[in-house]
């Protein structure tokens, strides 16, 4: 893994290089990008900021991506899958057509998030927020064999696992 700053990250990628699988940025700020189609597989990207940025059919699997602030960043037709997104902040975030299967959502806030069409299998949404995400039309049919979404909070306010008075 090679270290890169944001700055080498955008001056490649308005090149037309891509392919940034393996590196390592630390706190970086990406927010506004335009980064679509971009190859993040395997990077150490902990604790950056992606706010507002397009990382439309970006490949992010198996990166490292905790408690990253992804807040309204578009992740449409998005590879998360592995991908450790614990803590994370994608409030409002696009993940429409995202496939997610297999990533680490523990903790993350995903309030107001648009999920129509993501692909959850075996995701880890333990104690995360989807208060207010956007399920899409075919929220009963959602992939989301073997997620744990214990403490999650559902689109209406329940709070998955959560006992009911009287029970």
């Amino acid at each position: 893994m090679k270290k890169k700053t944001v700055d080498e990250i955008l001056r490649r990628y308005k090149r037309g290089d891509t392919l940034f699988s393996q590196v390592i940025v630390e706190a970086g700020d990406f927010s506004g990008a335009r980064l679509s189609d971009i190859n993040f597989e395997g990077a150490e990207l902990s604790g950056c900021i992606f706010e507002k940025t397009d990382l439309q059919r970006a490949k992010l699997s198996a990166a490292n991506l905790q408690k990253a602030n992804l807040k309204r960043a578009n992740l449409s037709k998005a590879d998360l899958k592995g991908v450790d997104l614990r803590g994370a902040d994608l409030r409002s975030a696009n993940l429409s057509g995202a496939d997610v299967r297999w990533a680490n959502l523990e903790g993350a806030n995903l309030t107001g998030a648009n999920l129509s069409g993501a692909n959850f299998d075996g995701a880890n949404l333990s104690r995360a927020s989807l208060k207010n995400a956007n399920p899409g039309k075919l929220w009963w049919k959602a992939r989301l064999t073997e997620a744990r979404l214990d403490g999650a909070v559902l689109p209406d306010g329940t709070v998955f696992g959560q006992k009911m008075p009287n029970q």
